[in-house]
Order: C-alpha cells, then sequence, then structure tokens
C-alpha cells in the first residue's frame, strides 16, 4: 500500500463515485439484462372512476345543425381554442356533489363512480329517447396531475389523452433534476378512502407492473432531493481541490526523485 502513489488512490475514488451515481440516474437501467419478455410487464392500470367534481366534455353529433345547437351548449372548442382550460371548464359539465350531471333536453345523468366508457354508454341511451342514432362524444377534461419537487418545471399540469405514464408526465415538466432522487419516487393518489400512496424506483424495469405507472387524475408526484444535495451541489469545489491536490503531489514526487 505504501508503494501505491495518493494521487492514484484519489483518481479511483472519483471513478468508483462517478460509476455509482451513473446508475442511480439512469432509468430503467436493468432493461437490457431482464430476462421477461417485454410483452409480460403490463402494469396492473387502475380504472378511473368518476367522481364528484369532475368535469366532463358531452358533445352529441347530428347532421342537423338545428338540432346540434339544441342539445349541445357552444363548441368547447370554438373561439377560445381546445387547450384553454378555463374555456373547457366553462363549456363542460361538471359532476355534481349528487353525482349527476345536468345535460340540455336529456337532463339529469347518474355518472359517478362510473367510468367513462360506462358514462357514455348512460348517456348514449338516454339520448337515443330524443334521437334516433346519436353520435356522442364524452371526455374527463378534469384530468389534472401535479409535480412538485427536483423537476424543472414543477406545478400543475393538464392531460387531454385518455392515459398518462409517469414517465410522461414526468417528461412534460421537463425531467427530473440533477439532484432528483429516480429511485424513491412518491405518488400521492387520492381515492374514496382517503390517500394512497405509492413508492416507485423509476431506474427499475419493473416499475412498468406497477399500478402508478399509468396516472390517474388528481395523482401528485413528489421528486424528492437526493441525500447528498449539498454535497453535489459544491462538488464542482471539490473535486477542484481534489485536482489541486492531485497536481501538487505529482510535483513534489517529480521534485523528489
Amino acid at each position: 500500500m505504501k508503494k501505491i502513489p495518493i494521487y492514484t488512490i484519489l483518481i479511483f475514488l472519483i471513478a468508483l463515485t462517478s460509476c455509482h451515481q451513473r446508475k442511480k440516474v439512469i432509468y430503467l437501467r436493468n432493461i437490457a439484462t431482464a430476462k421477461d419478455s417485454l410483452s409480460e410487464y403490463q402494469s396492473n392500470k387502475s380504472i378511473y372512476k368518476i367522481q364528484p367534481g369532475d368535469i366532463l366534455y358531452v358533445q352529441l353529433i347530428s347532421l342537423d345543425d338545428n338540432i346540434n345547437k339544441i342539445y349541445n351548449i357552444s363548441d368547447a372548442r370554438s373561439s377560445l381554442g381546445y387547450q384553454q382550460q378555463s374555456n373547457l371548464y366553462l363549456k363542460g359539465f361538471s359532476v355534481r356533489d349528487s353525482g349527476y350531471i345536468d345535460l340540455p333536453i336529456i337532463g339529469k345523468v347518474k355518472v359517478v363512480n362510473k367510468t367513462i366508457s360506462e358514462a357514455k354508454d348512460i348517456i348514449f341511451d338516454k339520448a337515443k329517447k330524443y334521437l334516433k342514432t346519436p353520435n356522442l362524444i364524452v371526455k374527463l377534461i378534469s384530468y389534472k396531475y401535479t409535480l412538485l419537487g427536483e423537476v424543472r418545471r414543477p406545478g400543475s399540469y393538464y392531460n387531454y389523452n385518455d392515459r398518462l405514464t409517469i414517465f410522461e408526465a414526468i417528461g412534460n415538466a421537463g425531467d427530473i433534476t440533477d439532484y432528483g432522487n429516480k429511485k424513491n419516487v412518491l405518488i400521492i393518489r387520492p381515492t374514496n378512502n382517503g390517500e394512497k400512496f405509492f413508492r416507485v424506483d423509476l431506474t427499475d424495469i419493473n416499475i412498468l407492473k406497477s399500478q402508478a405507472y399509468y396516472l390517474l387524475p388528481n395523482d401528485v408526484i413528489y421528486i424528492e432531493p437526493v441525500k447528498f444535495k449539498s454535497f453535489r451541489l459544491n462538488s464542482p469545489n471539490i473535486s477542484l481541490v481534489l485536482s489541486s491536490i492531485t497536481t501538487l503531489i505529482l510535483v513534489l514526487n517529480y521534485l523528489n526523485k
């Protein structure tokens, strides 16, 4: 050990630390060594059921413009644009505490604790009393989720697709910062019986099997900082000091020869 130069040990330790940190930042790092086929990595997707306070976009479409005007509030995709959240809220139908939405002409429809597909079938059956072959669009437009902690753009976001993965959500927020802990991500999910908590490891392929892989409306994702964030923030200064020490040792060894 006495014959091994100190600077060699320092370089070895720095390289070892770098390799160790790299394992913590790569998503799905064990995907290349997974023995199971990818087809088996199907997550147990939770099916969302409509809750009081949700807002639905309901559109009855027929070839007769007069019928469309009677049965529909002005199209949520007009003037202000479909992506304007305030416009969607104004044109959508709120699920009341009683579990009903109130549609023009059709009247009250109970949709609480139903999936979007089930709600569409219920509304369709009621619409058939007034129209022979109604075409119906039903979408959840209050699909909000929140990202907090070590992401580049924390905040609340809205999803306009039928489903959303945790990777897509993080991507929308600009990805996790260099100081985010990918191995212990917290998802808080509201349910009828209270809050449900998930802890997931984004570096492990087994997240694809998790119920938290597909997000649900009102989910909160918290990316906590790594334990040694302060150390990592000062790592450039530490690297500079180590480099200076290494250079000094090299110079001293050279002068002593």
